[in-house]
């Protein structure tokens, strides 16, 4: 396991490869409907074991984000991928609800946590100067591995075959995950950090100072950033897991079951089309100002979906300004951090940011489960991701914050000499 990798872009070639195979998570959705009528089971229960692995995906974060600094992006990777794999494997003995919720929902999650982390500290080491793109790049790895799997799932399941039994779910959990362990520890094994990190030269948007985790928990800008990441990812989270369900909802759209999985297809190419815009935007730009736009993009998607008049093409042109801006904001997210609290700790740093993605996919569970209304679950969506765009509106960027300091001394250094001036003036009168 000690032997270096030279060539930073077989180092991005494993990254995507991994990337690539736990991007299966997002198309869960070709698993609700098969589940439930192989097993008898609720589209809500089965839904929850994507919620479950989402949510344990960011908590495993926070340890994910230390031991990547202990042991280095390989061996955690490689650790990750073992889990990831091993979940979905163990998830074709799965009969019961909580097997599923364990097998896939914890230790499948799990496994994401400790691959998906790795990637993105990694390969900011290699292109200190393209951040922005880079870790546009990766993140979409992740959402085109959602629409490779999309394909696959979509071949092997069919709901209207009379064979769909627990039987041919264990199949197919059998052959995805062979397919995972090859993609994800063959990834691993390609990771590795430069012997001499890369100075970055390109200054127009420099990283803060460097804050441990202490340190960060003690600014305002983490909190402002934790609560509207959170608030931005809720409407996608929720959009992604259920799209194809929404999409055949009778007293929405009443989409036919191959048009609604098309559907979670091509929201997965947008969704990482976003993320490569949106990295390369955000170096040109600053990820703030991105940041800020996609909220933008999302609110008014969201108004489309909840208060006009649904037809398919008006369907496919809001869901899909919901998919890009969800890309966008998992793939600006990082770069903000690295921005605000420097990059020397960043894995462990963002590792806690992260902790926004864990909730809002809770929370999105919450937002399905306060209505059986669509346009209902719209409008609440679009209410809180109103708010959340006011909370991005008061993060402060730290290079603006200098400035801001700075502007703050030279204004009273004017006043002060205004002052004196007028006391000068007025001492001169006197005499006279």
């Amino acid at each position: 396991m000690n032997f270096r990798i030279r060539k930073r872009w077989l180092v991005v070639i494993g990254a995507i490869s991994s990337q690539l195979a736990i991007g299966a998570l997002y198309a869960w959705s070709h698993f609700n409907e098969p589940i439930s009528i192989a097993f008898g089971w609720s589209i809500t229960s089965v839904y929850t074991t994507y919620t479950i692995a989402l949510a344990t995906f960011a908590l495993t974060m926070n340890f994910t984000g230390w031991l990547q600094l202990k042991l280095g992006p390989r061996i955690t990777s490689l650790i990750g991928g073992i889990l990831y794999s091993g979940g979905v494997l163990l998830s074709s003995l799965a009969k019961s609800h909580a097997a599923l919720y364990i097998f896939y929902g914890v230790i499948t999650g799990a496994g994401v946590a400790f691959v998906y982390v790795c990637q993105l500290a990694t390969l900011v080491k290699w292109f200190p100067n393209r951040k922005g793109a880079i870790t546009g790049l990766a993140t979409a790895g992740f959402a085109l591995g959602g629409f490779m799997f999309s394909n696959i799932l979509k071949a092997l399941f069919n709901v209207e075959d009379i064979y769909l039994t627990p039987e041919k779910i264990s199949i197919t959990f059998l052959i995805v995950g062979i397919i995972f362990a090859v993609m994800t520890i063959g990834g691993a094994l390609l990771l590795d950090v430069p012997e001499q990190e890369k100075a970055q030269t390109n200054d127009k948007f420099t990283e803060g100072k460097n804050f441990n985790r202490l340190d960060m928990l003690k600014t305002r800008n983490f909190y402002k950033l934790l609560f509207s990441d959170m608030l931005a990812l809720m409407p996608g989270l929720l959009i992604i897991g259920l799209a194809k369900d929404i999409g055949q909802d009778p007293d929405y759209l009443g989409l036919n079951y191959s048009t609604a999985a098309l559907i979670v297809s091509i929201i997965a190419i947008i969704n990482a089309g976003g993320r490569l815009l949106s990295g390369a935007l955000a170096d040109k730009f600053g990820p703030l100002n991105v940041y800020r736009t996609m909220y933008v993009v999302t609110i008014l998607s969201l108004a489309v979906l909840a208060f006009v008049p649904m037809s398919f093409p008006v369907f496919i042109i809001a869901i899909f300004g919901v998919a890009i801006s969800y890309g966008s904001f998992l793939s600006l997210v990082p770069t903000i951090t690295g921005r605000l609290f420097g990059g020397k700790n960043f894995s462990a740093n963002y590792a806690l940011v992260f902790q926004a993605y864990g909730i809002a996919a809770l929370s999105g569970i919450l937002i399905k489960s306060f209505t059986t209304e669509t346009n209902y679950m719209f409008i609440i969506a679009m209410s809180t991701t109103i708010l959340g765009f006011i909370i991005s509106m008061l993060i402060k960027p730290s290079n603006g914050q200098q400035e801001d300091e700075k502007e703050d001394e030279s204004d009273t250094v004017h006043l002060t000499s205004n002052l004196e001036d007028n006391s000068t003036e007025e001492s001169n009168e006197s005499n006279s």
